[in-house]
């Protein structure tokens, strides 16, 4: 499956969006990119970054907090040890204040810079202080795949759209979410990248395929935990 961001039916999504550094990663891969018994033998303690979205989502800090208490428990109940992203967060916090204050986060806006310095000088401080193996990045990714008949497939999950006006036999390609963990080693080469949907973003109607209201995503808790745990299950 060819993985391409949402386009014009979720206007100013591509601009806006912040990829995770594994992105392009194709989907049908094993996720581990080493050998699994030699990544279990050298990548005892994971540091998580602060779990993410593309912007477009608008991810409550709720939804943030289920995402990695449920990677933070499947990882750890394989013998993992994890430093929970508050470490990071705090060493970012240090970071801003050293670059005079808050950093406007908006894409686009004049401190995009300030802001992405930030991240990398904090990352690189996060290996120095802490005796970590690797770190976690979670995401939740918005992706365009095939649709057909108000069916899809992707990323491990099946559903049928939402839709009114009667049934309508056509294919299209449909905005959708998933979940993506991928964890990099201290020279930020990926250790390990998987995806796990989540849930379509649009709703037919009639013959047209329209976006749902964003304050109407990411409400289904156990859909949220489920896709989180298989992101992490190869693990």
């Amino acid at each position: 499956m060819n993985r391409v961001p949402a386009g014009s039916l979720l206007a100013g999504l591509a601009a806006a969006a912040l990829l995770v550094r594994a992105a392009a990663a194709a989907p049908a891969e094993e996720p581990f990119k080493v050998n699994k018994k030699d990544f279990e033998k050298t990548f005892k303690v994971i540091a998580l970054e602060p779990p993410d979205a593309d912007p477009y989502l608008k991810v409550s800090d709720s939804v943030k907090a289920m995402l990695e208490q449920e990677v933070t428990a499947r990882l750890k109940k394989r013998g993992y040890t994890v430093m929970p992203s508050s470490v990071l967060s705090g060493i970012r916090a240090e970071m801003t204040a050293q670059v005079n204050g808050p950093i406007d986060s908006k894409p686009g806006s004049s401190d995009a810079a300030k802001q992405a310095a930030v991240r990398e000088h904090a990352l690189r401080e996060l290996w120095f202080r802490h005796p970590i193996d690797a770190v976690a990045v979670m995401r939740i990714r918005v992706f365009s795949v095939p649709m057909e008949s108000d069916k899809v497939e992707w990323d491990g999950v099946s559903t049928s759209v939402e839709h009114s006006g009667g049934r309508v036999e056509y294919k299209a390609n449909i905005s959708v979410s998933s979940v993506v963990v991928a964890i990099y080693d201290s020279k930020e080469e990926p250790l390990y990248v998987s995806y796990a949907g989540l849930e379509p973003l649009m709703h037919r109607e009639g013959a047209q395929l329209q976006p749902l209201p964003v304050d109407q995503l990411l409400r289904d808790e156990k859909r949220i935990r489920k896709a989180s745990q298989a992101a992490v299950d190869a693990l």
